[in-house]
């Protein structure tokens, strides 16, 4: 009896010790890949910010690794040293999984179709900022269940898919330079909150574009070609829109009911466009839902070159109105908005 105890006993402590101890591979069979141990949270890290080549990453998933389940893998390197590694392969992560990927910094142009694929039911953020990416695998993106932040950022993509995540939170894909997107790009996104398409060449908003995320908070689409804003480019699906930015783009109209569907307290931010004029039938219900409904946003538009005549009176005579727009809009003649008299216009605007 006691001899069977005894070699119970052992058979448990040896598996609670393959459990708890032998988790990172042998530091020799990843270098110079690096693995450490959060003893607090019991979870492994992966860091190969120091990998040579594609071959060498390529070979250290080929290792024995105890543990299969970590928590990042990172992979950094600087913007003068970049970490030259060119793609990363289907399968090249085998069995191991990860909850956080963060890469910058590389050369890497490609991610295979089933690269992650073993992450499916445990990556919440993905990074592959700063590289060289032409093409990433969106059409893959509902199958990650649990993916909340997707970073693309700084890359050389031409072409993004559609994208099509229940969890997906937070969508950055600004500075790649050359960006084209369907019109129906976040169709199926209804947990997103935060969308960056800002320095990505964009020249239009398609109507309806991000009427279809349904809350939607943060939009920025700074630094594009924009040049006019049509019917429903800003169309929201709910009231929950907080921040539009669209600053230093080249903007000088915009269409009746451009935008609608957002908070009452949303900021519109179109600092330095080419805007000369606001005209009353565009801009006035904007303002008016704003005071209508006591928000607390304004529209702010620094950097436009504002020509003040008498085009102007209906928003200088409306102080209700003029509150909603942030002090630092100028005519081109350097006055703002705000200190223009509006017994001028009353007199000399009919």
């Amino acid at each position: 009896m006691w001899e069977i105890l005894y070699v119970s006993f052992l058979t448990l402590s040896f598996q609670g010790l393959l459990a708890y101890g032998q988790t990172c591979p042998l530091a020799d069979d990843i270098a110079p890949c690096r693995c450490t141990r959060d003893a607090e949270a019991e979870k492994l890290d992966l860091d190969c910010s120091n990998v040579l080549d594609t071959w060498q990453f390529e070979r250290i998933f080929q290792a024995r690794f105890p543990s299969t389940a970590f928590r990042e893998l990172k992979m950094t390197g600087t913007e003068d040293h970049r970490i030259p590694v060119v793609y990363l392969a289907d399968n090249v992560f085998g069995n191991l999984s990860f909850t956080s990927v963060v890469i910058k910094y590389t050369n890497i142009s490609h991610v295979g179709e089933k690269t992650f694929e073993s992450s499916h039911d445990t990556l919440e953020k993905l990074t592959v900022s700063h590289s060289e990416l032409k093409v990433f695998p969106a059409t893959n993106l509902p199958y990650f269940s649990k993916l909340s932040v997707l970073d693309l950022s700084h890359n050389k993509m031409v072409f993004l898919q559609d994208v099509h995540s229940h969890s997906l939170q937070s969508l950055n894909v600004e500075y790649n330079q050359q960006l084209a997107f369907s019109d129906s790009l976040l169709a199926w996104v209804p947990s997103l909150l935060d969308m960056t398409m800002a320095y990505c060449g964009i020249e239009h908003i398609p109507p309806g574009l991000f009427s279809t995320a349904e809350i939607l908070s943060n939009v920025n689409m700074e630094g594009n070609k924009l040049t006019h804003l049509d019917s429903a480019a800003l169309a929201f699906a709910s009231n929950d829109v907080l921040e539009i930015i669209l600053s230093d783009n080249q903007i000088s109209g915009a269409d009746k009911d451009f935008m609608s569907g957002t908070s009452a307290s949303v900021n519109l931010v179109m600092m330095n466009n080419k805007l000369e004029e606001l005209p009353e039938a565009v801009w006035r219900p904007i303002l008016q839902y704003a005071k209508d409904e006591h928000g607390a946003g304004f529209v702010t538009l620094d950097g436009n070159p504002f020509s003040c005549g008498c085009k102007f009176s209906w928003l200088v005579t409306s102080p209700d109105l003029l509150h909603y727009v942030a002090r630092g809009a100028a005519c081109d003649d350097g006055s703002l908005i705000h200190d223009l008299n509006p017994e001028y216009f009353l007199d000399h605007c009919h």
